[in-house]
Protein backbone atom coordinates (compact mmCIF):
# COMPACT_ATOMS: atom_id res chain seq x y z
CA UNK A 1 0.00 0.00 0.00
CA UNK A 2 1.71 3.18 -0.85
CA UNK A 3 1.71 6.66 0.59
CA UNK A 4 2.60 6.68 4.67
CA UNK A 5 2.87 9.13 7.28
CA UNK A 6 4.55 8.91 10.48
CA UNK A 7 2.78 9.17 13.36
CA UNK A 8 2.62 10.21 17.25
CA UNK A 9 1.20 9.40 20.66
CA UNK A 10 -1.97 11.50 21.35
CA UNK A 11 0.45 13.17 23.80
CA UNK A 12 2.84 14.38 21.27
CA UNK A 13 5.83 12.10 21.44
CA UNK A 14 6.97 10.10 18.21
CA UNK A 15 9.72 8.09 19.86
CA UNK A 16 9.05 4.79 22.04
CA UNK A 17 10.11 1.75 22.67
CA UNK A 18 9.54 -0.58 19.78
CA UNK A 19 7.17 -3.64 21.21
CA UNK A 20 6.60 -5.44 18.42
CA UNK A 21 6.11 -5.36 14.56
CA UNK A 22 2.41 -5.59 13.49
CA UNK A 23 0.69 -6.82 10.15
CA UNK A 24 -3.16 -6.39 9.10
CA UNK A 25 -3.88 -9.88 10.80
CA UNK A 26 -7.34 -8.69 11.18
CA UNK A 27 -8.86 -8.66 7.99
CA UNK A 28 -5.93 -8.82 5.63
CA UNK A 29 -7.31 -5.79 3.52
CA UNK A 30 -3.18 -4.91 3.26
CA UNK A 31 0.29 -6.59 3.18
CA UNK A 32 1.36 -3.45 5.33
CA UNK A 33 3.30 -3.71 8.68
CA UNK A 34 4.95 -1.77 11.56
CA UNK A 35 6.19 -0.91 14.56
CA UNK A 36 4.23 -0.54 17.18
CA UNK A 37 5.60 1.53 20.26
CA UNK A 38 4.71 2.46 23.35
CA UNK A 39 4.53 5.90 24.79
CA UNK A 40 7.36 6.53 27.97
CA UNK A 41 5.66 10.05 28.88
CA UNK A 42 1.49 8.31 29.12
CA UNK A 43 1.96 4.76 28.57
CA UNK A 44 -0.50 4.61 25.35
CA UNK A 45 0.53 2.61 22.22
CA UNK A 46 0.93 3.15 18.41
CA UNK A 47 1.85 2.90 15.53
CA UNK A 48 5.08 4.24 13.80
CA UNK A 49 3.74 5.00 10.44
CA UNK A 50 0.31 4.95 9.20
CA UNK A 51 -1.63 5.72 5.60
CA UNK A 52 -1.84 9.06 4.40
CA UNK A 53 -5.44 10.50 3.71
CA UNK A 54 -5.16 9.32 0.34
CA UNK A 55 -4.14 5.27 1.08
CA UNK A 56 -6.99 5.32 4.20
CA UNK A 57 -9.35 3.30 1.96
CA UNK A 58 -7.59 0.84 0.70
CA UNK A 59 -6.67 -0.18 4.64
CA UNK A 60 -10.44 0.12 5.07
CA UNK A 61 -11.56 -2.62 2.30
CA UNK A 62 -14.04 -5.19 3.06
CA UNK A 63 -13.97 -3.66 7.11
CA UNK A 64 -16.90 -4.92 9.13
CA UNK A 65 -19.12 -1.70 9.45
CA UNK A 66 -19.11 -1.43 5.30
CA UNK A 67 -20.80 -4.86 5.39
CA UNK A 68 -24.26 -6.10 4.61
CA UNK A 69 -26.38 -6.42 7.57
CA UNK A 70 -26.24 -10.37 9.23
CA UNK A 71 -29.01 -12.80 8.58
CA UNK A 72 -30.06 -16.58 9.45
CA UNK A 73 -28.74 -17.97 12.55
CA UNK A 74 -25.58 -15.45 12.87
CA UNK A 75 -28.04 -12.69 13.67
CA UNK A 76 -30.54 -14.59 15.93
CA UNK A 77 -27.05 -15.88 18.07
CA UNK A 78 -25.41 -12.07 18.16
CA UNK A 79 -29.13 -10.86 19.43
CA UNK A 80 -28.79 -13.61 21.97
CA UNK A 81 -25.76 -12.29 22.96
CA UNK A 82 -26.60 -8.45 22.93
CA UNK A 83 -29.57 -9.61 24.94
CA UNK A 84 -26.67 -9.74 28.18
CA UNK A 85 -25.10 -6.15 27.63
CA UNK A 86 -28.15 -3.78 26.78
CA UNK A 87 -27.28 -0.56 28.90
CA UNK A 88 -23.48 -1.33 26.96
CA UNK A 89 -24.87 -1.89 23.66
CA UNK A 90 -27.26 1.39 24.34
CA UNK A 91 -24.34 3.29 25.42
CA UNK A 92 -25.70 4.36 28.76
CA UNK A 93 -27.97 7.17 26.60
CA UNK A 94 -30.09 8.86 29.57
CA UNK A 95 -34.16 8.69 29.01
CA UNK A 96 -33.84 12.80 28.61
CA UNK A 97 -31.86 12.76 25.60
CA UNK A 98 -33.70 13.70 23.04
CA UNK A 99 -30.94 14.42 20.29
CA UNK A 100 -28.28 12.10 19.58
CA UNK A 101 -25.28 12.17 17.46
CA UNK A 102 -23.30 8.73 16.88
CA UNK A 103 -20.25 10.43 15.72
CA UNK A 104 -17.98 7.57 13.90
CA UNK A 105 -22.05 5.39 13.02
CA UNK A 106 -20.28 2.85 11.26
CA UNK A 107 -23.01 0.50 9.77
CA UNK A 108 -25.49 1.99 12.23
CA UNK A 109 -26.22 -0.72 14.23
CA UNK A 110 -26.45 1.51 17.90
CA UNK A 111 -29.18 4.17 15.92
CA UNK A 112 -31.43 1.35 14.06
CA UNK A 113 -30.87 0.22 17.65
CA UNK A 114 -31.87 2.98 19.39
CA UNK A 115 -34.89 3.56 16.81
CA UNK A 116 -36.75 0.73 17.78
CA UNK A 117 -36.20 1.11 21.75
CA UNK A 118 -36.68 5.12 21.88
CA UNK A 119 -39.91 6.44 19.98
CA UNK A 120 -39.22 9.94 19.37
CA UNK A 121 -35.72 10.32 19.86
CA UNK A 122 -33.97 12.50 17.41
CA UNK A 123 -31.36 10.49 15.59
CA UNK A 124 -28.21 11.59 13.74
CA UNK A 125 -24.96 9.41 12.18
CA UNK A 126 -21.74 10.72 10.72
CA UNK A 127 -18.32 8.66 9.63
CA UNK A 128 -15.59 8.80 7.08
CA UNK A 129 -17.92 6.25 4.69
CA UNK A 130 -21.59 6.33 4.04
CA UNK A 131 -23.28 3.12 5.63
CA UNK A 132 -24.91 0.40 3.75
CA UNK A 133 -28.33 0.81 5.21
CA UNK A 134 -29.39 4.08 7.26
CA UNK A 135 -32.50 3.31 9.23
CA UNK A 136 -34.00 5.75 11.61
CA UNK A 137 -31.90 8.60 11.29
CA UNK A 138 -30.76 11.02 9.44
CA UNK A 139 -27.42 11.13 8.09
CA UNK A 140 -24.95 14.20 8.31
CA UNK A 141 -21.51 14.22 6.07
CA UNK A 142 -18.21 14.75 8.22
CA UNK A 143 -17.53 18.09 7.55
CA UNK A 144 -21.11 19.15 9.18
CA UNK A 145 -20.89 18.22 12.29
CA UNK A 146 -19.79 21.63 13.64
CA UNK A 147 -22.78 23.26 12.10
CA UNK A 148 -25.06 20.61 13.86
CA UNK A 149 -26.70 20.10 16.72
CA UNK A 150 -26.92 20.67 19.57
CA UNK A 151 -27.17 17.42 21.33
CA UNK A 152 -28.09 16.10 24.37
CA UNK A 153 -25.67 12.61 24.10
CA UNK A 154 -23.20 11.94 21.84
CA UNK A 155 -21.49 8.98 21.33
CA UNK A 156 -18.35 7.51 20.18
CA UNK A 157 -18.12 3.45 19.95
CA UNK A 158 -14.60 2.35 19.14
CA UNK A 159 -14.09 5.44 17.24
CA UNK A 160 -11.77 7.57 18.80
CA UNK A 161 -9.04 4.97 18.26
CA UNK A 162 -8.73 5.96 14.79
CA UNK A 163 -8.76 9.50 14.18
CA UNK A 164 -5.78 11.32 13.00
CA UNK A 165 -6.60 14.06 15.72
CA UNK A 166 -8.60 13.22 18.69
CA UNK A 167 -7.96 16.14 20.53
CA UNK A 168 -9.56 18.43 18.26
CA UNK A 169 -12.41 16.24 17.51
CA UNK A 170 -13.33 15.75 21.40
CA UNK A 171 -13.25 19.56 21.64
CA UNK A 172 -15.39 20.33 18.68
CA UNK A 173 -18.15 17.54 20.03
CA UNK A 174 -17.95 19.07 23.60
CA UNK A 175 -19.18 22.36 21.94
CA UNK A 176 -21.53 20.84 20.10
CA UNK A 177 -23.37 19.48 23.50
CA UNK A 178 -26.54 21.14 25.24
CA UNK A 179 -25.96 22.65 28.85
CA UNK A 180 -26.42 19.15 30.37
CA UNK A 181 -25.51 17.11 27.70
CA UNK A 182 -22.85 13.91 27.53
CA UNK A 183 -20.58 12.49 25.90
CA UNK A 184 -19.68 8.75 25.65
CA UNK A 185 -16.77 7.20 24.69
CA UNK A 186 -15.52 2.99 24.25
CA UNK A 187 -11.91 2.52 22.91
CA UNK A 188 -9.64 -0.18 23.71
CA UNK A 189 -7.46 0.14 26.85
CA UNK A 190 -3.73 -0.27 25.96
CA UNK A 191 -3.14 -1.91 29.26
CA UNK A 192 -5.27 -4.90 28.96
CA UNK A 193 -4.84 -8.47 29.53
CA UNK A 194 -5.54 -9.26 26.27
CA UNK A 195 -2.59 -7.01 24.59
CA UNK A 196 -0.52 -7.72 27.34
CA UNK A 197 -1.01 -11.76 27.00
CA UNK A 198 -1.53 -11.97 22.64
CA UNK A 199 1.04 -9.11 22.02
CA UNK A 200 1.11 -8.34 18.08
CA UNK A 201 -1.71 -10.76 17.63
CA UNK A 202 -4.15 -8.84 20.02
CA UNK A 203 -7.43 -8.00 17.95
CA UNK A 204 -7.11 -4.29 19.55
CA UNK A 205 -3.80 -3.73 17.96
CA UNK A 206 -6.05 -4.14 14.16
CA UNK A 207 -2.71 -2.47 12.02
CA UNK A 208 -3.02 -0.37 10.17
CA UNK A 209 -6.27 1.11 11.84
CA UNK A 210 -5.93 2.28 14.56
CA UNK A 211 -3.88 5.15 14.95
CA UNK A 212 -3.97 5.03 18.84
CA UNK A 213 -4.38 3.21 21.71
CA UNK A 214 -5.29 4.83 24.95
CA UNK A 215 -3.77 4.28 28.32
CA UNK A 216 -6.14 5.95 31.30
CA UNK A 217 -3.60 8.48 31.80
CA UNK A 218 -3.53 9.17 28.23
CA UNK A 219 -7.09 9.35 27.56
CA UNK A 220 -8.08 11.22 30.69
CA UNK A 221 -5.54 14.00 29.56
CA UNK A 222 -7.32 14.36 26.32
CA UNK A 223 -10.76 14.52 27.98
CA UNK A 224 -9.87 17.21 30.56
CA UNK A 225 -8.16 19.36 27.58
CA UNK A 226 -11.85 19.26 25.97
CA UNK A 227 -13.18 20.23 29.34
CA UNK A 228 -14.93 16.92 29.92
CA UNK A 229 -14.85 14.96 33.47
CA UNK A 230 -15.43 11.07 33.04
CA UNK A 231 -17.30 8.53 34.85
CA UNK A 232 -15.33 5.19 33.91
CA UNK A 233 -17.89 2.57 33.72
CA UNK A 234 -16.93 -1.67 33.63
CA UNK A 235 -17.67 -2.97 30.36
CA UNK A 236 -19.93 -6.66 30.03
CA UNK A 237 -17.74 -9.58 30.79
CA UNK A 238 -19.13 -11.16 27.63
CA UNK A 239 -17.05 -8.45 26.21
CA UNK A 240 -13.88 -9.44 27.59
CA UNK A 241 -14.68 -12.63 26.06
CA UNK A 242 -15.45 -12.22 22.60
CA UNK A 243 -12.45 -9.37 22.28
CA UNK A 244 -10.03 -12.98 23.67
CA UNK A 245 -12.28 -15.40 20.72
CA UNK A 246 -11.62 -13.16 18.26
CA UNK A 247 -7.66 -12.85 19.36
CA UNK A 248 -7.57 -16.68 19.31
CA UNK A 249 -8.94 -16.66 16.20
CA UNK A 250 -6.71 -14.27 14.80
CA UNK A 251 -3.58 -16.21 16.05
CA UNK A 252 -5.21 -19.39 14.35
CA UNK A 253 -5.43 -17.64 11.10
CA UNK A 254 -2.13 -16.14 11.20
CA UNK A 255 0.18 -19.30 9.73
CA UNK A 256 3.04 -17.06 8.69
CA UNK A 257 4.35 -16.44 12.76
CA UNK A 258 6.34 -18.48 14.48
CA UNK A 259 4.31 -21.65 15.95
CA UNK A 260 6.03 -21.12 19.39
CA UNK A 261 5.01 -17.31 19.90
CA UNK A 262 1.53 -17.81 18.85
CA UNK A 263 0.99 -21.20 21.25
CA UNK A 264 2.71 -18.90 23.74
CA UNK A 265 0.12 -16.08 22.97
CA UNK A 266 -2.77 -17.86 23.41
CA UNK A 267 -1.96 -19.80 26.24
CA UNK A 268 -1.28 -15.91 28.08
CA UNK A 269 -4.73 -14.60 26.10
CA UNK A 270 -6.75 -17.91 27.98
CA UNK A 271 -5.20 -17.38 31.22
CA UNK A 272 -5.68 -13.58 31.25
CA UNK A 273 -9.55 -13.99 30.25
CA UNK A 274 -9.73 -16.59 32.84
CA UNK A 275 -8.63 -14.00 35.88
CA UNK A 276 -10.34 -11.26 34.43
CA UNK A 277 -13.92 -12.95 34.76
CA UNK A 278 -12.67 -14.06 38.33
CA UNK A 279 -11.80 -10.84 39.39
CA UNK A 280 -12.58 -7.88 36.79
CA UNK A 281 -10.01 -4.65 37.15
CA UNK A 282 -10.71 -1.54 35.20
CA UNK A 283 -6.92 -1.60 35.06
CA UNK A 284 -6.52 -4.46 32.52
CA UNK A 285 -10.00 -4.69 30.92
CA UNK A 286 -10.03 -4.63 26.92
CA UNK A 287 -11.87 -1.42 26.88
CA UNK A 288 -12.39 1.88 28.23
CA UNK A 289 -15.98 2.97 28.41
CA UNK A 290 -16.47 6.60 30.32
CA UNK A 291 -20.15 8.59 30.57
CA UNK A 292 -18.63 12.39 29.93
CA UNK A 293 -20.07 15.46 31.02
CA UNK A 294 -18.64 19.20 30.79
CA UNK A 295 -16.42 20.19 34.02
CA UNK A 296 -17.79 22.38 35.63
Amino acid sequence: MDGWIDNACCCGVTAGSVLFVARDVNSGATDASGEIRACAACGGLFPARLPAAEAVGDAYRGYYTRKPERSGWRNAARGAMNAARRGYLERHTPSTARRVLDFGCGGGDYLARMATRRPGIHLYGTDAFEPVRINGFTWIAADGVAASGPFDWITLGHVLEHLPDPAATLALLAERLTRDGGLWIATPNAQSFIIRGAGRWARDIDFPRHRQLFSRAGLGRLLADAGLRADYRPAPRLNAVLNAVSTLAVIARDRAGPKPARAAAAWRTVAGLIGYLAWPCLATSPEWVAACRRAR
